[in-house]
């Protein structure tokens, strides 16, 4: 984050008032963090005829989508706890007229600033300001990538050629670019570009280049491979059998092209009831020049290439051991309006041995909507335990990317119980209320336990645990899929501040956004 000095406060958030993000581009995906997710996961509290199959949720917890396979068929009647969301999501999806979906007169699209071409052969530029900022007592900052978005997108048949540049803030920008204005850290960057290919009917498509994923129920964060990491450079295999309702996804990314650090996953998540979502997910980091075709196809587990590799090249163990990260999530819709679900991931068990400890990760979330009168109220919460160690590796293979974990963004030896409630009196009108308290240990991704160490539990905090609590109020103002402007008010309470017991602090905050795009 960029931190301002206390005099620049006013000056900084009168600026977010001009800043803005851009919204869903002319692109096949809708990228994973758009504000219209949200509305999708309440979409998914309620069965198909609420939405009178306007909307369809193929494979929700293995983001990104893409937009045409959100889109069902023409309006039809749909229930008011829908409403909402449905106005919400189609002003930014309706400008995809994807085949059999009519854009409703009602919540009318925001066009593009450019648009050439018919279906399928087209020219498209979609431009906005994204920013979102922060001030306390003493500082102001700036969220990365907060500037001019430029997103352009070349359509030839099956084939998309997607670039979204950013001309602004960056975090830490001047350590690897050089700056656009001199003692700054705003540059140029890109942190969604890629060239994808879409098969018949959307059933199985492939994409190579710069993006983000999220695999898993979670809301805030999911625990193997969450929205809040860094963008990644990567190829992805996906695919669909629409009978079985299950889809499944192969990506490979280089987290580290210099060190030759690799990522694979590859997951599937199937839907055998329209209550249930069912989610496995496997993820490996390994050492390599480039990434390696087993990992690649995705279709052998993980544990088994590194016995094919080293099968391979017996006196390579060292070099080809690979750190295998393995989840399991479900969700179940209880009833309409009701869902509760959750996730494992394992990262090591040691059952042969107490002598290392085990590294588990896990997560619980419920959520619900229904109507009061003719306005919406939405609300839910989660809780999620990281123990010591997870994400970490005594030899080098750590689920991090520029520094953050891949996973959960609290990282290792952590804590965190978020919950909120939300009333939406119009689809235009938001206001909020938020609680969250976080435990940290000393633990972090440095933290590895080394084989032949002291043996230690994995599952209680290590040294002084530094507890945070914050309450949250907060309004936003979306009166169309091009305008999105949100301010919040807070305060935090922090003990044991920076791990030292008894140091403390707090205070009040308030963070303002806004997003405007054509």
């Amino acid at each position: 984050m960029l931190t301002l000095r206390p005099r620049l406060r006013l000056s900084a958030l009168a600026l977010l008032i001009l800043t803005t993000r851009a919204a869903a581009a002319p692109t096949q995906f809708l990228p994973v963090g758009d504000p219209i997710e949200s509305e999708l996961r309440i979409l998914d509290l309620f069965s198909d005829s609420a939405t009178a199959g306007r909307i369809r949720l193929p494979h929700l917890f293995t983001r990104p989508l893409t937009i045409r396979e959100i889109q069902g068929g023409g309006p039809g009647l749909t229930s008011a706890s829908a409403s909402v969301s449905l106005a919400r999501i189609e002003r930014v999806i309706g400008r995809e007229s994807g085949a059999g979906f009519v854009t409703d007169s009602r919540w009318p699209p925001t066009p593009r600033l450019l648009s050439r071409g018919p279906e399928g052969r087209s020219f498209e530029v979609s431009a906005g300001i994204e920013g979102r900022g922060e001030a306390d007592a003493d500082t102001a900052t700036f969220a990365s990538a907060s500037g001019l978005h430029v997103r352009t997108a070349i359509a030839v048949d099956h084939w998309l050629m997607f670039s979204h540049l950013v001309v602004g803030h960056f975090d830490h920008a001047r350590s690897f670019a050089d700056p656009v204005v001199a003692n700054t850290d705003v540059t140029t960057l890109t942190e969604e570009s890629y060239l994808s290919y879409a098969g018949a009917d959307d059933a199985w498509g492939a994409q190579i280049g710069r993006n983000r994923w999220h695999f898993g129920p979670g809301e805030e964060g999911s625990l193997v491979i969450s929205r809040t990491s860094a963008p990644m450079t990567a190829l992805a295999f996906r695919g669909r059998l629409a009978g079985l309702r299950l889809d499944g996804i192969a990506l490979s990314a280089t987290l580290d092209a210099a060190a030759g650090e690799q990522l694979a996953a590859h997951r599937l998540e199937w839907q055998p009831h329209p209550r249930w979502r069912l989610g496995v997910t496997e993820a490996a980091r390994y050492r390599a020049s480039g990434v390696q075709p087993l990992y690649v196809v995705g279709v052998v587990p993980y544990v088994i290439v590194q016995r094919l590799l080293v099968q391979d090249s017996p006196d390579s163990l060292d070099a080809l051991r690979n750190n295998v990260l393995f989840g399991l999530d479900a969700a179940w819709r209880a009833t309409d309006g009701a869902r509760f679900y959750g996730e494992i991931a394992v990262d090591d068990l040691h059952a042969k041995t107490s002598e290392n400890p085990d590294k588990i990760a896990w997560q619980l979330g419920w959520n619900g909507a229904g109507m009061i009168g003719r306005e919406r109220l939405s609300w839910g919460g989660e809780l999620t335990r990281v123990w010591r160690y997870v994400y970490t590796s005594s030899y080098g293979r750590e689920f991090r990317a520029q520094g953050l974990p891949i996973g959960f963004p609290t990282g290792p030896d952590s804590r965190r119980l978020r919950v909120y409630v939300n009333w939406d009196p119009s689809a235009a009108w938001q206001w909020s209320a938020r609680a969250a308290s976080t435990d940290r240990g000393e633990g972090t991704l440095d933290d590895a336990y080394v084989p032949g160490s002291a043996r230690e539990s994995a599952s209680h905090f290590l040294g002084v645990v530094e507890r945070t609590r914050e309450t949250e109020l907060g309004a936003r103002w979306w009166p169309a899929g091009g305008v999105d402007v949100s301010v919040n008010a807070g305060y935090r309470w922090i003990a044991n501040a920076g791990h030292v017991s008894d140091a403390s602090s707090a205070g009040a905050y308030g963070s303002a956004a806004l997003r405007l795009t054509r």
